[in-house]
């Protein structure tokens, strides 16, 4: 049952992710002028973070 739920958080982070970087891609898109609000640091971070997780190969309890 842990993997189960394991699977079904690491799929909800990658929509959450997903999500972001597509706001993040429409705002680039239609704005002329990159404001920096902390969206691109707060991506990288959670990117780095399930990265690390995923190649772990190990899962939280």
């Amino acid at each position: 049952m842990g993997r189960l739920r394991h699977f079904f958080r690491l799929s909800a982070l990658r929509d959450d992710l997903e999500t972001r970087l597509l706001v993040r891609e429409y705002r680039l898109l239609l704005l002329d002028d990159h404001v920096d609000d902390g969206t691109d640091s707060e991506l990288r971070a959670r990117c780095a973070q399930l990265s690390s997780e995923l190649s772990s190969g190990r899962y939280r309890h």
